[in-house]
């Protein structure tokens, strides 16, 4: 079976796209092909991936969205484009600021389901899929993905943020599989994410909190701690 792994949160600033990028750079090194998703206009991940807006291909996410699939699978290969040479092996279905729309759009019958339509056939067993979501409370875009994912990752700062868009993010996935649009869906784990080295009352207590509420479910066994150097590079090639 194929493996499509959705990253959300209903925080922005909580580090979706760089797990997400973090997952795709795992997956090359187990020599697996990547089929990188982009559901956030805002587009982060397509720009971590070596696409720019100056580069925008002719057929994004937005385009498969708005296309109206009729019954057909496999789409999604149409939308494929190869990440920058730094990220050999992965192939992207880009965001762009125009996907925004698709939140709006009331003609598209059925657009939930058109991503999972498109990825079937399009994402093979021997890869991995990995969606970036928007930062926001359900709506077409967040439920495309999490309809099409067989899985979720919850990156979780260790503040208010991190604590909120992980409970909500909990209430949308679970509102998906209730309404029987992905009753298989699993929530694979709540990671820690841009932590801070160094101990803070406030970081531990979030920490004790995630624990305690979602049990096994938080990793803090794979924290992600906060690089500057990261941060800053990401600045640069965006001014």
């Amino acid at each position: 079976m194929s493996r499509v792994l959705a990253v959300y949160s209903e925080k922005g600033g909580v580090g979706k796209s760089a797990l997400s990028a973090g997952l795709a750079a795992a997956a090359r090194k187990r020599k697996r092909r990547v089929i990188a998703g982009d559901l956030d206009p805002r587009a982060t991940f397509t720009a971590e991936l070596g696409i720019s807006a100056d580069d925008a291909p002719e057929f994004s996410m937005n385009d498969l969205l708005a296309l109206d699939p009729e019954g057909q699978t496999g789409l999604a290969a149409d939308a494929f484009t190869p990440a920058s040479e730094a990220w050999s092996g992965v192939q992207v279905i880009a965001a762009e600021r125009a996907l925004a729309n698709r939140e709006t759009d009331n003609v598209a019958v059925g657009l939930e389901f058109r991503l999972r339509l498109a990825l079937k056939g399009g994402v093979g067993p021997d890869d991995v899929g990995i969606l970036d979501l928007p930062p926001r409370a359900g709506g077409k875009l967040v439920t495309s993905a999490l309809v099409a994912a067989t899985d979720v990752l919850i990156p979780a700062t260790l503040d208010e943020d991190g604590r909120i868009g992980a409970k909500e993010a909990l209430s949308t996935i679970k509102l998906v599989k209730d309404l029987g649009m992905n009753p298989d869906l699993r929530v694979v784990g709540i990671i820690p994410s841009i932590v801070p080295g160094g101990r803070s009352t406030l970081k531990d207590t979030i920490a004790a909190y995630l624990s305690d509420t979602y049990g096994s479910l938080y990793r803090d066994d794979l924290v992600i701690p906060r690089h500057a150097v990261r941060q800053q590079k990401i600045g640069r090639a965006h001014v």
